[in-house]
């Protein structure tokens, strides 16, 4: 049996967070969660998860900061990064821009948001 794809959730809206954790669990995945840009980093470097999922607008370093920090990062640049936002299109249009893989808006509508994880998850 294949070991469970490690996906990092960064998010600082602690329900948010723990909606998307336990959405991810169900579907066999590990989650692990961090409240902002920085932790995420921090995890992502020990981790090196499969999948990083991050809000764009956080408090201290946001997921642009995050997803920059991640491709000028050798052993994770290529781990695909979806960003999340209810600040509409803008932000998302920008983070791609960035180097994010995939954009979901708030609020997360749970089969788009895990039909886009499978879907990158899936990819070569």
């Amino acid at each position: 049996m294949s070991e469970a794809k490690k996906i990092l959730v960064v998010e600082d809206d602690e329900v948010a967070r723990e909606l998307m954790r336990r959405a991810l669990e169900r579907r066999g995945y590990h989650a692990i969660t961090a409240e902002d840009g920085i932790r995420g980093y921090e995890l992502a470097v020990q981790m090196l998860p499969d999948l990083i999922i991050t809000d764009i607008n956080m408090p201290g370093a946001d997921g642009v900061h995050l997803v920059r920090r991640v491709r000028d990062t050798e052993a994770i640049a290529d781990v695909p990064i979806v960003v999340t936002t209810g600040y509409g299109t803008g932000n998302a249009a920008f983070s791609l821009s960035q180097g994010a893989t995939a954009y979901e808006p708030k609020p997360l509508d749970p089969q788009s948001f895990l039909s886009t994880v499978e879907r990158l998850l899936s990819e070569p």
